[in-house]
């Protein structure tokens, strides 16, 4: 069986959240179960870029023209070989992707093009498979809105009839982002006309909405997550419906975690590796982490990583935190960026607390991430929607429990510690009340160094690498056919 994983991102060449993440490890974790795999993804920067630079070396292998609009456009595709086994094709294509940048370009504004740089990646994908010209899969997994028209017109464009049996499994790692676009773009792709309403939402087009009518398959990164998005509407941002009809077709698979980048005992992120076994290296990165920060060695240290942004939680964060200080000994460092209201709010925090007692720190810093999940006595995660999450997984593997609330994927791989069995804590209500509350339990537990040692334990015990999600996704593959 061989399977092409289409995507806008692939860690470690183009990241900008999770979906990065789970496109640069599942190939290779398909791959380790015998199942030939490979990734596509835009060349962002051309073959003089970042992107290529991380890849190495690269090998052109095929090359093609397609028409947009009225205008002809050449791509050419290129194979860079990983060490997990699962190469990466990278298509270069200079109109829309010779700039820097995965989203937005320099200065962090939006392309001119924005609207048309993904309808051209898909079409230029499919021009170069339809070719036959050195890489035939069995299956095709389309990872997220970027590349959501291809069952449409794989079904339905008779230029790429040669694929109209290859079976599309679609995974939808976040619905807050679904593809809208203007109606030009159909028209430009030169796809035939489909029923109006299987492509479009709200008479706009809407990517998603087209993949969920047209894919063989479709997925999404948690279990609750998935009925969470048939069953509210505002989560599934107009989509319930849609994820309901496909409910005979649609399942959650938990992502997974790589292990060969996150792992304490070979983390070269960290000044000391550690292991359940023997978690000294953890008290010693704590104690570098104070020190790097300025945080003072008194008190607990819970941390925080990830995008300040409306959906992990950063309404309820600074009061949250504000609270947190006043009320507890405890310690707090931050790691995030976002948007500009919530990292304004997060410096007013910092401008009037003790800088003994938290740190925030606005930037992406992969290596001070890693450190942060390392040092915690708590990782904070009070998402308002989350669908799968992977800070959880890593605070967790690094003996630090975690804080939820209780929504997506959060629900199903945090379960509460309840004296005994558990891996961290959670809270139902999205409210600063209930997230505080959950930190209070958590200090409680972390009083009684005995229980506290059980619950590290329980979490670092759990098995979340990609084994056993791949597992999952070879059986989905098999029952289409593949």
């Amino acid at each position: 069986m061989t399977v092409l994983h289409l995507a806008a991102e692939c860690a470690p060449f183009a990241k900008v959240g999770g979906l990065a993440d789970v496109v640069g490890a599942l190939p290779g974790a398909l791959a380790g179960l015998g199942v030939q795999s490979a990734g596509l993804m835009p060349l962002y920067g051309g073959p003089e870029g970042a992107v290529a630079t991380k890849a190495g070396p690269l090998a052109r292998v095929a090359a093609g023209e397609i028409r947009y609009g009225e205008k002809p456009l050449a791509y050419a595709i290129y194979r860079a070989e990983r060490e997990d086994g699962a190469p990466l094709f990278l298509l270069h294509q200079p109109e829309h992707f010779g700039a820097e940048g995965v989203y937005f370009g320099p200065g962090n504004l939006p392309f001119e093009n924005a609207d048309d740089r993904f309808p051209v990646f898909q079409l230029a994908a499919l021009d170069w498979l339809a070719a036959g010209e050195g890489f035939s899969p069995d299956v095709l997994h389309l990872h997220d809105h970027h590349v959501g028209f291809v069952p449409a017109l794989l079904k339905h464009d008779a230029r790429f009839s040669s694929l109209a049996t290859v079976p599309t499994v679609f995974t939808v790692h976040s619905a807050d982002h679904q593809g809208w676009a203007p109606e030009a773009v159909w028209k430009n792709m030169g796809a035939p006309e489909v029923p109006s309403e299987a492509v479009r939402l709200g008479g706009t087009l809407n990517s998603m909405k087209a993949a969920l009518r047209y894919a063989d398959a479709v997925t999404t990164v948690s279990p609750s997550y998935a009925q969470e998005l048939q069953a509210d509407d505002e989560m599934a941002h107009g989509l319930a419906h849609e994820f309901r009809a496909a409910a005979d077709r649609f399942t959650g698979i938990v992502n997974g975690v790589d292990t060969s980048e996150w792992d304490p005992a070979t983390d070269r992120h960290l000044p000391a590796p550690f292991s359940a076994a023997d978690l000294s290296g953890k008290a010693e990165t704590q104690r570098a982490v104070r020190a790097e920060l300025g945080v003072d060695a008194r008190g607990p240290l819970l941390t925080f990583v990830g995008r300040l942004m409306r959906e992990k939680g950063a309404e309820i964060l600074p009061g949250a935190l504000a609270r947190i200080l006043e009320e507890t000994d405890a310690r707090i460092a931050l790691l995030g960026s976002g948007a500009p209201e919530y990292e304004a709010q997060m410096r007013r925090l910092a401008s009037g607390a003790e800088a003994s007692r938290l740190s925030v720190t606005l930037a992406f810093d992969n290596a001070l991430a890693h450190r942060l999940y390392a040092a915690g006595d708590f990782f904070l995660m009070p998402s308002r929607s989350e669908p799968c999450g992977l800070g959880q997984l890593y605070a967790m593997g690094y003996g630090t429990p975690p804080i939820v609330h209780a929504v997506g994927g959060l629900r199903d791989t945090v379960r509460p510690w309840d004296g005994e069995a558990g891996v961290g804590f959670a809270f139902d209500a999205f409210t600063e009340d209930a997230f505080v509350d959950a930190v209070r339990r958590a200090l409680d537990v972390f009083a009684a160094p005995e229980a506290y040692r059980r619950l590290q334990h329980n979490g670092m015990a759990a098995d979340h690498s990609w084994a056993a999600s791949a597992s999952a996704y070879v059986h989905l593959y098999n029952a289409l056919g593949a």
